[in-house]
């Protein structure tokens, strides 16, 4: 059966930077039924093609766009695609994913998915037109900011591209650099500095074909009634339009789950200062949607010189309570600064928080940061600090590294904010106890969305659980764990699946690719066969037990204040009942059992 015209094109690119040779391949139809496209393809194909210890930047660890079988339909919220590598940040597995407008271009210009290995002998971009490819030098991109390099693209080949691209920190090989197109980005891990070893500063995409589906008039009727379940959601229907992921602040503060100057606490006093409706009277000034979605959840703030997408809530949050500041110009030109150097905004603000407790300890000093002031709640060192970091001038060159580099030089690892490397986002473990259980066992290290259990914990959407009680929260993280790795393989954004169920998506996706996924069993057992995909390459990588943790002020010292006060996470007793679930050994490795009873054994080149 050809996979064609059932919610996929059937074909994938393989572009070699070294030799200039491309392959179109075959999309296999037993792969996409186990896991679907976007990041399940993407860690698929990622395993199979490499093996144990690869260097992340070196040319045979491959960069892989993936789009989902939904991607570019009438699914609302159906724009996303995943961006699938080995991190140069953590030296896991990595995807980040992705929304706007590129992946539907990908899958109008003719594939599914593209793979890129080798690396260029100068820096080039690859054009890809209705299906026609080719690679072009282009040093006149070099040194470019993001926002420039897309605009001479589209000067170049045509205003109908859609580019994606990287700034001057992913061609420096920074390991916090992100990828980016039209001012979205794929920011997490070091992608970026992926692309940058290829010596590939973007790639040009243009499509005409139709995106078609196996049942048209019952795709139509499923998506009909997804939407009208978007516009009845509390959600999806006022909160993200209104005041875009920034609604929350507020509430995740009162929960005292806000992580303020470097999480030593959950408060933020301030917090109304930086609420969605001040942003909203003040510098927001346009919502903007990605393809096909009605929610709009972009808001754009407006400079005398400059448009910045955002801040949205984890950016605001990283370069605000997490730095002790309310000052929003100052928030809004960092997040600038990181969009259009390329670097990723939470990595960013956390290594900036790092730096002021240091400074605070006296274990930094003014001289040892070029002369800058590095006090909490300082916005002038914010700033210098970030741009350093952005421009890697300085002691940005060092601070760039990431927090777990840092710890290990200034012997502070006790309080690095990272699990397996990467930076912790925006919610406070000890006051929702399944984020940090999720942070823990997170396949691309601390990430929130991951396991977003903050919407029970702590926003109480469709129902609440008591944040601060663990127990419960091990089902709770797999149980979210595999509905997102689902949702990142079918193309849809995380954010309609807060009003849709398993039933809407099943539908969409039956009569989509004509393959039986409406029942709900169905649809979890692919997330839990994604998950554990991501687990087995980080286990072949080497991660354990003792990888699966979090930094020790969450384990040893109690929340000093909020409601959670007196709180600590207990993380081993749940780690135990999660891995009991997960069908794992007691030392974080799938068993054999279970790696049949979900048919990796059947799709991935397993070593014995």
């Amino acid at each position: 059966m050809s996979l064609s015209g059932r919610g996929y094109v059937g074909s994938i690119i393989k572009v070699d930077l070294s030799s200039g040779k491309m392959d179109r391949v075959t999309l296999p139809q037993r792969d996409v039924s186990m896991v679907l496209g976007g990041k399940g393809l993407g860690a698929l194909l990622l395993y199979n093609s490499t093996s144990k210890g690869i260097d992340p930047l070196s040319p045979g660890n491959p960069l892989i766009l993936a789009t989902g079988p939904l991607t570019g339909t009438l699914a609302p919220s159906s724009c996303r695609f995943s961006i699938i590598t080995k991190s140069p940040h953590t030296g896991l597995f990595l995807d980040a994913n992705c929304g706007g407008f590129f992946g539907v271009e990908v899958k109008k210009a003719g594939f599914d998915a593209i793979i890129i290995t080798g690396r260029a002998d100068q820096l080039s971009i690859v054009v890809i037109d209705d299906g026609d490819l080719y690679i072009e030098e282009a040093s006149w991109l070099k040194g470019l900011k993001t926002i420039d390099a897309e605009d001479k693209v589209k000067n170049k080949f045509g205003k109908e591209f859609r580019v994606l691209t990287i700034g001057p920190a992913g061609e420096e090989l920074v390991p916090i650099a992100g990828i980016f197109t039209d001012q979205r980005c794929a920011g997490r891990g070091g992608a970026g500095a992926v692309m940058g070893s290829k010596n590939l500063k973007a790639i040009a995409v243009r499509g005409r074909k139709p995106i078609t589906v196996y049942d048209p008039d019952s795709f139509e009727k499923a998506c009909w009634r997804a939407h009208r379940r978007l516009r009845m959601h509390e959600v999806t229907a006022r909160s993200l339009p209104v005041y875009g992921t920034v609604n929350i602040i507020e509430t995740v503060n009162e929960a005292g789950a806000l992580p303020t100057k470097n999480f030593k606490t959950g408060v933020f006093p301030d917090v109304w200062k930086i609420s969605g409706y001040e942003w909203r009277k003040g510098l927001w000034k346009k919502d903007k949607a990605c393809f096909g979605c009605p929610i709009a959840c972009g808001k754009l703030s407006h400079s005398s010189n400059y448009v910045v997408d955002g801040p949205d809530y984890e950016t605001l949050w990283a370069f605000g309570p997490l730095c002790g500041i309310s000052d929003k110009d100052a928030i809004v030109y960092a997040n600038w600064l990181c969009d259009v150097y390329g670097v990723d905004t939470i990595s960013t603000g956390v290594i900036v928080s790092f730096v002021m407790e240091l400074y605070e300890r006296g274990i930094l000093r003014s001289e040892d940061v070029d002369g800058i002031n590095a006090e909490w709640g300082n916005s002038e060192a914010l700033l210098r600090l970030v741009e350093k970091i952005c421009k890697g001038d300085g002691i940005g060159r060092e601070l760039r590294l990431g927090v777990k580099k840092l710890s290990a030089k200034y012997g502070c690892e006790d309080i690095a904010m990272h699990v397996k490397g990467l930076e912790m986002p925006g919610y406070e473990p000890r006051a929702a106890k399944g984020m940090g259980l999720g942070y823990a066992t997170s396949d691309r290290g601390a990430c929130h969305l991951r396991a977003y259990t903050a919407d029970k914990e702590l926003l109480a959407y469709g129902g609440a659980v008591d944040p601060v009680k663990k127990e419960g929260k091990a089902k709770l993280v797999v149980d979210y764990q595999n509905e997102k790795a689902l949702i990142d393989s079918i193309g849809m954004c995380f954010f309609a699946s807060f009003a849709l169920s398993f039933r809407e998506i099943g539908e969409m996706l039956t009569t989509a690719t004509g393959l039986p996924l409406e029942d709900a069993n169905t649809l979890r057992t692919i997330g839990e066969r994604v998950y554990n995909l991501t687990r087995l390459f980080n286990v072949r990588e080497g991660v354990k037990r003792e990888d699966d943790y979090l930094p020790r002020r969450f384990l040893k010292e109690p929340m000093p204040e909020g409601p959670a006060k007196g709180s600590i996470v207990e993380l081993d007793e749940m780690l135990d009942e999660y891995y009991a679930l997960r069908g794992w050994y007691g030392n974080g490795v799938p068993k054999p059992e279970t790696i049949r009873r979900l048919g990796l054994d059947e799709i991935l080149k397993l070593e014995n």
